[in-house]
């Protein structure tokens, strides 16, 4: 017999349990023995069910990629013309991966900043899985610490990065298990991926918005290294009674504009050191901020080309890949060669550098298959414009994390002839002579040879801020 407690009076521990106790036990552990084995063949039950419930919201990928045009490159393509859609494939070691991307203007209206050949954006991003949506995120590379760190740990969780878009997984790839999502998700949306819209008012005097009734997809290459996707969006006055005055346009209500869309991958291990800037001297430079630097808590990167020298140890040597520039088929062809002469004589700046021929210039057939667009090539553009607010721009694209200039276009405008013809006329005066018919012709000529001076400084102070320097 167990003893009472003190405390409660009841039977210590040690006491048997009463026969109705053991009966419950019994019936409990019967029950236990009986439902367990169900249970567990329920759990893999439950776990199929599932996954065939979210395989039932994706399309199956050859039905969805059927009636398209494969397109190999970076990532893989399928055209539907027919239906306007672009799908992407996105294989699963491109997650996480750092991209970049170059937004240009592929047609303007001639007024304002809206002109071919405009730069839009440039950043990094990179792809990533959030359950059953594929994130377009713009990477933040103002704030860095040596990978690993504490202090970098910090900065991820201090500062965020951008997610843009959040794109439908179309469907999965049953073998590659890469993902498919329809690009028309990102670029043909309400949401402006260029950043246009909000800036009209400040340009042209009036909001206006995008009709996506008046948009579509009117080109895609898909290459090694980059994807190129051109897309025309249809724009219309947000309010009749705030309508701009345009005068390049025929109706001031509605105009299109060409936009490109320029996806690459980016250069790592080419043997690319970024080289610190000095304050003393004014560089194009990317910039960041280092919390563990002191006194400086910024570091700045000169934005520059990659240039190795074939022979290392010749004091002057030609560079395994010059700079290449192309004059594109627009520019008129009596001003190719003052251009061609003006970029070449950077030449000289570079053989203090030890670099001979640093610079190449080619001509852009007129029957070319690539786009001045293309993030592969850098051009010399022509560009006309109603009013002449510029006269050269000189762009460039880099590598964020670096500073390495991966590609350049430079911008002349067709007023600069007819302002440096009027600046020759003004400064001969009565020397000028001719006046209209042949003479203005061969004064056109005269400021394509002697005013050659001028327009190949022109063109070497465009490609010092953008690109060549």
């Amino acid at each position: 017999m167990g003893k009472m407690s003190e405390k409660t009076g009841r039977r210590s521990n040690n006491q048997r349990p009463r026969p109705k106790a053991m009966r419950f036990g019994a019936w409990f552990l019967l029950i236990l023995l009986f439902f367990l084995p169900l249970a567990y063949g329920l759990l893999p039950l439950s776990v199929s069910a599932q996954s065939v419930a979210e395989g039932e919201k994706l399309e199956v990928f050859d039905e969805v990629v059927k009636n398209t045009e494969k397109i190999d490159g970076l990532f893989t393509v399928y055209h539907q013309k027919k239906a306007g859609k672009i799908y992407w494939e996105i294989q699963p070691q491109q997650l996480d991966k750092n991209f970049l991307c170059v937004v240009t203007l592929a047609s303007g209206i001639g007024q304002g900043v809206l002109v071919r050949g405009m730069p839009l954006q440039d950043f990094l991003f990179y792809f990533q899985r959030v359950q059953d949506r594929l994130q377009f995120v713009v990477r933040n590379t103002n704030f860095r610490e040596q990978p690993g760190s504490p202090l970098d740990r910090s900065i991820s969780t201090s500062f965020s990065d951008s997610v843009l878009y959040g794109l439908p997984i179309k469907s999965i790839h049953p073998t590659r298990q890469s993902l498919l999502v329809d690009l028309s998700d990102m670029l043909m949306t309400e949401q402006d991926f260029t950043g246009l819209t909000p800036i009209l008012p400040w340009i042209l005097g009036a909001s206006y918005t995008r009709d996506l009734e008046k948009s579509y997809f009117s080109l895609v290459k898909a290459f090694p290294n980059n994807v190129e996707v051109e897309s025309v969006y249809g724009f219309i006055t947000g309010d009749a009674t705030t309508t701009a005055y345009l005068p390049t346009l025929p109706d001031s209500r509605a105009f299109n504009l060409q936009v490109r869309y320029s996806f690459s991958d980016l250069p790592t291990g080419n043997g690319y050191r970024p080289r610190f800037a000095d304050p003393r001297i004014g560089y194009f430079i990317t910039a960041y901020k280092d919390f563990s630097s002191f006194p400086e808590d910024f570091q700045r990167y000169i934005n520059r080309w990659h240039l190795e020298k074939q022979n290392p140890a010749a004091p002057l040597s030609a560079p395994k890949q010059p700079i290449t520039f192309w004059i594109e088929n627009t520019v008129p062809v009596e001003y190719r060669d003052t251009i061609r002469e003006g970029v070449l004589m950077w030449n000289q700046a570079f053989e203090s550098a030890g670099f001979t021929n640093a610079v190449e210039v080619r001509q852009m057939p007129d029957n070319a298959d690539w786009d001045p667009e293309d993030v592969r090539y850098s051009t010399i553009r022509w560009s006309a414009a109603y009013d002449n607010w510029f006269l050269g721009l000189g762009p460039s694209r880099v590598n964020p994390l670096t500073g390495q200039i991966l590609d350049a276009d430079i911008i002349l405008d067709a007023n600069l002839v007819r302002i440096m013809k009027g600046e020759y006329r003004s400064l001969l005066g009565d020397l000028w002579g001719g006046g209209g018919g042949d003479g203005e012709t061969g004064s056109v000529g005269s400021v394509g040879s002697v005013g050659s001076v001028g327009s190949v400084g022109s063109v070497g102070s465009v490609g010092s801020g953008g690109s060549v320097g």
